[in-house]
């Protein structure tokens, strides 16, 4: 009868507009809750934004698995809330490629970021394709940088005519990161890009795209 005594507590004063009073009722309902899980779904569903916060930042450091109620959490309005759950759910071993790329359409771009990096984690070579795709298409400079940044990592020669497309962006800080991303991938070298004048790094860049050219001639 003491637990639950305290347990009503508890929900009374995640009520509270104390952030503190909070954080402790949510540590309170994690112990004396027989069903925490239940009871945090009910909060999450009908408190406020500070209470959903709080409840979201005792939940990720609990011991339990709390992985369904964070994959809710990846639909919520404020992406800090969903970097947090994505992050949980890799952490968990819960992040899978399908989920990945459904994630890969959020539009914050430090989700995608943070999607790209684990993806790279626990995907196929599958994976690569997609972050090609998001390397040439994606609206963010930094997103697109990321994609180039792990294919330079997780990529192999094979992968260079993604890469190449990438060669075309108008950001010439993306065209230099394309540039290294294919050294690594190749061993090839037609030129430093970093801190190259707009006309050596176009020349570098055609150079790229004439080896490809050979490269893709030779293999017909």
């Amino acid at each position: 009868m003491q637990e639950e005594a305290r347990l009503k507590k508890a929900i009374r004063d995640i009520e509270d507009k104390d952030p503190e009073v909070k954080r402790l009722a949510a540590k309170a309902i994690l112990r004396y809750s027989p069903d925490p899980e239940e009871t945090f779904k009910s909060i999450l569903e009908n408190g406020d934004r500070s209470t959903a916060f709080i409840v979201y930042e005792i939940l990720y450091d609990a011991s339990q698995d709390f992985s369904s109620i964070f994959l809710k959490a990846t639909e919520d309005p404020d992406p800090r809330i969903r970097r947090l759950a994505i992050r949980y759910l890799f952490r968990r071993s819960r992040f899978t490629l399908e989920d990945g790329l459904r994630w890969l359409k959020d539009n914050d771009p430090f989700v995608r970021r943070r999607v790209l990096r684990y993806m790279a984690w626990v995907a196929d070579r599958s994976a690569l394709e997609h972050m090609a795709r998001v390397a040439i298409h994606d609206d963010d400079i930094l997103v697109r940088m990321e994609a180039l940044r792990l294919l330079a990592v997780h990529g192999s020669k094979q992968d260079a005519g993604h890469v190449i497309k990438a060669l075309e962006d108008g950001n010439p800080d993306v065209r230099v990161q394309a540039i290294k991303t294919l050294k690594e991938m190749t061993g090839e070298d037609f030129g430093e890009p970093l801190g190259a004048s707009r006309e050596e790094l176009d020349w570098i860049t055609a150079r790229w795209k004439g080896w490809w050219e050979i490269v893709e001639e030779r293999s017909r």
